[in-house]
């Protein structure tokens, strides 16, 4: 069934429900007042009334059936004043129109003006003497009038909500566009109930149904990140316990497996008593831009080009072993001997790819709680922890002969000759801007050279030329 036509069944339910109150609430006023009922318009009442409720049960005609429901009343009112003209019973005829503006349905309206003008005329010629006693032919244009007038105001009131409901449907599904373009889940947790209601949005959000949501009560909590378990639990205490509003954010595994970045924003509700009756939230997809955090992060901290350290990421990896003072530290710094031919030969795309291929050389060699630092252009640091000067060697001869194979591009091997200059603390406490003034001192030492050699100094320094 179309929407429009399901909107206007729910209102000839609604109005269905209406007439049989109506109707059974005149007989009862009627017999209270009078005694008895009457013995025409009850009959029919009933009639029109289970006729009426066939056809709205059949679900199939939502229009004729409003447009029924519109008639039948007229009807009913014509038995009630031919069997009783009384003027009150033209009155509430009157109120027909009124009753039309429940569907804001322009045809409602406008058969039911027409019909109010057309019985208006009829019975204030055939019932004048009764109903209208002492008024003339002409002023029957009076009544025909105020029929134009109910009309016609009827289908403005009905022009202008109609109107209302337009925007405010626009505006709905503006907001829904815009809710959906973001991931956002509506969640309620309901303490009389003890059940989680959640918007569609969820289901985007998470690929689980809100149904889902309403039979397992733990389908929320089992969808928080195992390692984010802590944050989630942390928000519920200070939503319950607190009796505050929290925002938190942590990873969810959605029902395909993948995992996602939400912020969820949760707000404890009370009662006159100041019990708390219920929570609700608003769970946002934030994965991008956890993403671009991370990602800005990344380049705080590393070299575009290669994915390696920068000097600020070094120098704070060095801080944190130098506090410990537990172990020997050593700085190799490496400079490229001929990396300028091949950016001149080759050009600089072919110097990059060399740049990236030396960088996982030397990522390949070091261990695990070592690093490697990119300093800019073609010169690298090495940071190399509870080592001392003999294996210091043996690594900087190990970056020789993986340097030595070189890089294959277009056919031919690029190779680059590296100075390698290095500076050992063996108390494991030196200062960092020293030992590389005195690794990069060595390296330009062993770049004159071409020899290897050492210094002593208070800090053991030593350089070796590749």
């Amino acid at each position: 069934m179309h929407k429009e036509a399901e909107l206007i069944q729910q209102k000839n339910v609604l109005m269905l429900k209406i007439l049989w109150g109506f109707f059974g609430a005149a007989n009862v006023i009627n017999l209270l007042i009078e005694g008895k009922l009457a013995p025409v318009y009850p009959a029919v009442g009933i009639v029109l009334l289970l006729i009426l409720t066939a056809v709205v049960l059949q679900k199939r005609w939502p229009t004729f059936t409003m447009m029924l429901t519109v008639c039948f009343l007229f009807v009913f009112f014509y038995f009630l004043i031919i069997g009783d003209p009384y003027l009150p019973n033209f009155i509430f005829m009157a109120l027909v129109p009124l009753l039309s503006l429940f569907y804001h349905d322009y045809r409602a309206v406008l058969l039911s003006g027409i019909l109010f003008v057309i019985s208006s005329a009829f019975f204030f010629f055939t019932l004048q003497e009764v109903l209208f006693p002492g008024l003339q032919a002409k002023e029957v244009s009076y009544l025909i009038s105020f029929g134009l007038f109910v009309t016609a105001f009827s289908m403005i009131h009905t022009h202008l909500t109609r109107n209302l409901w337009r925007r405010a449907g626009q505006s709905e599904e503006r907001l829904r566009t815009i809710l959906d373009s973001v991931s956002i889940g509506i969640w309620t947790f309901d303490f009389s109930t003890m059940q989680m209601e959640v918007s569609d949005g969820f289901e985007q959000l998470t690929g689980f149904t809100s149904k889902s949501f309403r039979q397992n009560m733990t389908q929320f909590n089992e969808l928080v990140y195992p390692d984010d378990e802590h944050i989630f639990q942390k928000a519920q205490q200070d939503m319950i316990l607190g009796r505050s509003s929290t925002v938190s954010e942590y990873r969810i595994v959605c029902r395909n497996g993948e995992v996602k970045w939400v912020q969820n924003r949760g707000t404890p509700y009370f009662n006159h008593l100041n019990h708390m009756v219920r929570l609700e939230g608003v769970m946002i997809d934030i994965t991008d831009r956890k993403q671009m955090e991370e990602k800005i992060e990344h380049l705080a901290y590393h070299d575009e080009l290669t994915g390696l350290p920068n000097r600020t990421l070094f120098s704070k990896r060095f801080e944190e072993y130098a506090s410990k003072g537990k172990f020997s530290l050593a700085i190799l710094f490496i400079d490229l001997n001929d990396f300028k031919e091949v950016n001149d030969t080759f050009g600089h795309d072919a110097g990059d790819l060399l740049l990236k291929d030396i960088a996982g050389r030397l990522t390949g060699i070091v261990r695990e709680q070592d690093m490697v630092c990119r300093l800019g252009g073609d010169e690298f640091l090495v940071l190399l922890v509870d080592i001392d000067e003999s294996r210091v060697v043996k690594v900087a001869d190990r970056i020789k002969e993986s340097l030595s194979e070189g890089y294959l591009y277009q056919g031919y091997r690029l190779t680059a000759g590296a100075s390698i200059g290095f500076s050992v603390a063996p108390s494991g406490t030196g200062d960092l801007e020293d030992m590389i003034r005195q690794a990069d001192e060595a390296m330009y030492g062993a770049k004159k050279s071409r020899v290897r050699s050492y210094l002593s100094q208070q800090e053991k320094v030593a350089s070796q030329e590749v």
